[in-house]
């Protein structure tokens, strides 16, 4: 092949048919800040690429969305594409205080990355960097004797070094070798990545992405009670959070 926020967009995202989902991984963050970011979502550029005009970011927020289809696992999930400056921004943001909860027993979270930006070209950054954190995450938890808290500060150490390289766009290569040195297996993840091993699991999370109807990233967004998390309507994201815990 090559969370406090949250101001939902006014995009709506390319269907995808359903594929396998992919394992939940308790992933955790390491930074420390948990101030607010606006969501103005980058998934929204496609929107005004594709259909023309404009959208109104903030007005698009005003509501929940509905959900199309079914409800599953409780706690929330976190859909971010790794080219999204937004994405990066809440990631930098609001890791600390998703790491605390989740590290605490307070909190279930998933992260599904998609790949918007993208649109599925395997040589851009957000589709290859979608592709090489579930070939990571493939890899951690394939692997023997890998507790799921240490699998997930080494998926999170890829997660932020993924956003970090938005600029760089680093090569397939370069992807490997940071992969094995957070602790992946090199010779799974190589041959995940060459062989675009993670777009199932890329086309699962675009595919729940439209049947909860969500319309930007990032979104955070409660399975249990099929709500997207707005600051203006929910105020204090730990709050919110807590009272979702799927544990």
């Amino acid at each position: 092949m090559r969370t406090k926020p949250a101001e939902s967009t006014d995009t709506t995202s390319p269907t995808s048919t359903s594929s396998p989902r992919p394992a939940r991984l308790g992933v955790t963050l390491a930074l420390a800040a948990a101030t607010v970011v606006a969501l103005t979502g980058c998934a929204d550029a496609i929107r005004n690429a594709e259909h023309g005009g404009s959208s109104d970011p903030a007005g698009s927020s005003s509501s929940a969305p509905e959900q199309t289809a079914r409800t599953e696992a409780s706690g929330v999930q976190i859909f971010e594409d790794f080219a999204c400056p937004h994405c990066a921004a809440f990631h930098e943001q609001n890791g600390g205080l998703i790491h605390g909860l989740v590290s605490g027993g307070e909190l279930e979270a998933e992260y599904r990355i998609v790949d918007f930006l993208g649109q599925g070209d395997p040589e851009s950054w957000s589709t290859r960097a979608a592709n090489a954190y579930y070939c990571l995450e493939g890899s951690l938890e394939s692997g023997t004797g890998s507790e799921d808290q240490a699998a997930g500060n080494k998926l999170h150490a890829f997660q932020s070094w993924l956003f970090e390289q938005a600029t760089a766009q680093p090569d397939d290569a370069l992807l490997v070798a940071q992969a094995d040195e957070i602790g992946g297996g090199a010779a799974s993840v190589e041959q995940c990545v060459t062989e675009d091993g993670g777009a199932p699991q890329i086309t699962a999370a675009m595919s729940d992405f439209s049947d909860f109807g969500l319309r930007g990233v990032p979104s955070v967004y409660s399975t249990a009670d099929s709500m997207l998390y707005n600051p203006e309507q929910h105020g204090d994201l730990r709050t919110w959070l807590t009272g979702r815990s799927g544990r």
